[in-house]
């Protein structure tokens, strides 16, 4: 009870102080990273809308640093101007949660999660008990979840407090880098080293396959089939063969850097083995992956939204998963890519291999088995015309 009491008056702190109309501020991932929805957002309103005052907040002074360089406001939430931004902003706009920009300001603002991503599985209900003076502070913020269909959306709307956020229907501001033609204007939203990476990348003149599952409970999401090292041996020799290489991003949980208190050490195992073969190739923590999604010629994933974002290059996905089947029991999808046939199922390390190798093959054919399949999820998930204009007008 004094916790709430102690809630409601620093809410009311600040609710005296006055907001500026002009004033956004942005972060992600704690305050660890600049990426994702909320960067692609703030790039965005800087370049199309200059009567927004767009201010990145970030605990990484490398982040701060690089923002300024490229002559974009960023600062630390504890700095006198970042606590300054954050207290005077129209809405916090972030990705994962408060602590993306300022844990305790955040909470008690105007806001607008914009989530990281449409989920093809299902997320575990919670029981979440809000009390009776969180439900008067909610009632009187704006607070939006953004998700780009409504269905879909129930299953996370569901486990934040009762009338926390009001949903509002809108495309991923990270997806606008997949309608932009101009190199120029898509490098604009890309960091120096993301820049760098891709044209490393494109030097080697290979095909790129990039893999990249979503968390597991245990912490070790990939090649989860494998009994030993030696078989990823065998996969980097099938690799060799067909001119391609793999790109790896391991989930943002499972990255030693994320700090995150579900991090399982032994998944280091397997990366370092994994970077001592000819033909894999790591995707830094730092990196937004739809700013490098373009380059692959393949997707292989498993149940993570990556494989949605994805529809929009309309290249052939590959769902890896040797757990699908218990998955789907104790888990469940809210979008099922195998029942909605608009993957390749490779159900173990070996099956991973023939893909690889028929895709080499014939190119054609693999594209196109699953396009019309790809086309009508996309547009199930991603409605036409559906952009970003409904978060825009809530700023204007």
């Amino acid at each position: 009870m004094i916790l709430d009491i102690l809630k409601f008056l620093f809410f009311l702190f600040l609710k005296i102080i006055p907001k500026s109309k002009k004033v956004l501020v942005f972060g992600d991932r704690g305050g660890r990273r600049y990426a994702d929805n909320s960067r692609h957002l703030f790039i965005y309103l800087h370049t199309n809308y200059k009567n927004f005052k767009c201010v990145w907040i970030s605990k990484d002074h490398k982040v701060i640093n690089y923002l300024r360089e490229k002559k974009l406001r960023s600062y630390h939430p504890n700095s006198p101007i970042g606590l300054f931004y954050c207290l005077i902003a129209k809405y916090h706009i972030f990705n994962f949660v408060e602590d993306d920009i300022h844990k305790y300001i955040t909470q008690f603002s105007n806001s607008i999660l914009l989530w990281h991503g449409v989920l093809p599985k299902k997320l575990k209900s919670l029981e979440i008990n809000t009390s009776y003076i969180l439900k008067i502070i909610y009632k009187n913020l704006n607070k939006y979840f953004i998700y780009p269909e409504k269905k879909l959306a129930e299953n996370i709307f569901e486990r934040f407090p009762k009338n926390k956020y009001k949903l509002l229907i809108s495309n991923l501001p990270r997806n606008l880098i997949f309608s932009i033609k101009d190199l120029q204007k898509k490098d604009y939203y890309r960091t120096t080293n993301e820049i760098k990476f891709l044209e490393e990348l494109y030097k080697e003149k290979k095909h790129i396959l990039g893999y990249f599952p979503t968390w597991r409970r245990d912490g070790l999401e990939l090649f989860r089939d494998i009994k030993n090292m030696t078989e990823l041996d065998k996969l980097d020799k099938v690799l060799r063969e067909n001119n391609s290489i793999i790109i790896v991003k391991q989930h943002m949980n499972s990255e030693k850097k994320d700090n995150n208190i579900l991090y399982n050490q032994k998944i280091e195992n397997i990366v370092d083995y994994l970077k001592k073969l000819e033909n894999f190739r790591f995707v830094n923590y730092e990196f937004d992956l739809n700013s490098i999604l373009e380059i692959c010629d393949v997707l292989i994933s498993d149940y993570s939204g990556v494989i949605l974002d994805y529809l929009y290059l309309n290249r052939p996905i590959v769902t890896y998963a040797p757990d699908y089947i218990t998955f789907k029991k104790h888990n469940g999808f809210n979008l099922d890519p195998l029942e909605n046939q608009f993957t390749y199922y490779a159900k173990d390390i070996n099956d991973l291999s023939i893909l690889i190798s028929n895709f080499n093959n014939d190119k054609e054919a693999f594209c196109s088995l699953h396009q019309e399949k790809r086309n009508k999820v996309k547009n199930r998930v991603f409605p036409a015309n559906l952009w970003i204009e409904n978060i825009i007008n809530l700023f204007k």
